[in-house]
């Protein structure tokens, strides 16, 4: 079950559902846009990436802010990006993340590895990091503040007892720019 925009705001009252700077346009039926940062981690071609390797696997990336200037993903391009909003999550909820179908049209497909765990946030709210790929034959201007995903909210049976910020593996926590780690 999801929740709708009347128990959307319920949980935002209660504080189970915390989205700074949260705007009541951004709301829909059943769902909240987030909007796009100005800071993306951009790849660059250069040695395989290897997860079992002693290299880190940033090692071909650097972070860029183009503050208010739109940042021209080109075609073929895979970028990291962030929200602009920091999140926090009960242990009552999970979150999905979907990329918005006007910005799909686009070309751009954007993920966010598609769950939110209960708990992310609750020790120290963080802005989800999006993968961005663009589909497009041309390149495409992503502007800061422009809406790109949206979150949807589930109730849990009963509240996660292993929540993402408490766990000793979760490599997030409190993240504030898209890194690779």
């Amino acid at each position: 079950m999801m929740l709708s925009d009347t128990d959307i705001e319920k949980a935002i009252d209660k504080g189970d559902i915390k989205i700074d700077p949260f705007e009541q346009d951004m709301l829909g039926p059943c769902s909240i846009d987030l909007t796009l940062d100005s800071v993306f981690r951009i790849y660059s071609p250069g040695a395989p990436v290897d997860i079992k390797s002693d290299k880190p696997v940033d090692r071909d990336t650097k972070v860029v802010d183009t503050e208010t200037e739109p940042f021209m993903i080109l075609p073929g391009q895979f970028i990291l990006a962030q929200t602009i909003e920091n999140i926090s999550i009960s242990p009552k909820y999970a979150a999905l993340l979907e990329g918005r179908s006007s910005v799909a049209r686009l070309g751009i497909i954007v993920h966010a590895a598609g769950l939110v765990n209960p708990g992310t946030g609750i020790e120290k709210p963080s802005r989800l990091t999006l993968e961005v790929f663009c589909e497009n034959l041309s390149p495409v201007l992503l502007y800061p503040g422009m809406r790109i995903v949206q979150i949807m909210f589930m109730p849990l049976s009963s509240p996660a007892k292993t929540v993402y910020d408490k766990r000793k593996q979760s490599r997030y926590v409190g993240q504030q720019r898209p890194d690779v780690r």
